[in-house]
């Protein structure tokens, strides 16, 4: 009989200790209006990915003319997701450009390939320039896939004065 009682009860502990957990768990995912379960699968923390860029005058497509020697720039960006939205959080820094930073962005396009604007980061734009904008889920893909770059256009360069690709960082 005690070996019997053992298990029985061993039993309902189990029952309990799962009824307790979906309880805690319907409290902890409830919408508050309804008392329905939210998903499982939506993700409560922020995954930040960072990525980094050299700007030159050389990587720039097509080339632009009468560029300052030393010409050069930094790019640093971090994206993140957070309940369906992206963002990138960036640092932009530049020297020895043709005139005044017109406009910088992130464009799809591989090395030594012009591509379409993804993300607007400043216009005009000074060095040093950092900020936050929203992106959409195709340009986080992009960004992360290697298939991105980031320019800076001047009045002189209109398409382009300075480009890097953007890499992983680290």
């Amino acid at each position: 009989m005690h070996k019997g009682t053992t298990v029985a009860l061993g039993a309902l502990g189990t029952a309990a200790v799962l009824a307790l957990g979906f309880a805690v768990a319907g409290l902890a995912s409830s919408d508050g209006v309804t008392g329905t379960l939210a998903s499982t699968t939506e993700s409560t923390t922020e995954m930040a990915h960072k990525f980094g860029a050299t700007l030159t005058a050389g990587a720039e497509v097509p080339k632009p003319t009468g560029v300052k020697a030393g010409a050069k720039g930094t790019f640093t960006v971090s994206t993140s997701e957070h309940g369906g939205k992206y963002t990138a959080t960036f640092k932009l820094a530049y020297s020895n450009l043709t005139g005044k930073a017109v406009g910088a962005h992130i464009h799809a396009g591989k090395a030594g390939k012009a591509g379409p604007v993804l993300v607007p980061l400043c216009g005009p734009c000074t060095s040093g320039k950092s900020g936050k904008v929203a992106i959409s889920k195709a340009a986080n893909v992009a960004i992360g896939a290697g298939v991105t770059y980031v320019n800076i256009h001047t009045a002189k360069n209109a398409a382009g004065e300075i480009r890097g690709q953007v890499k992983t960082a680290g």
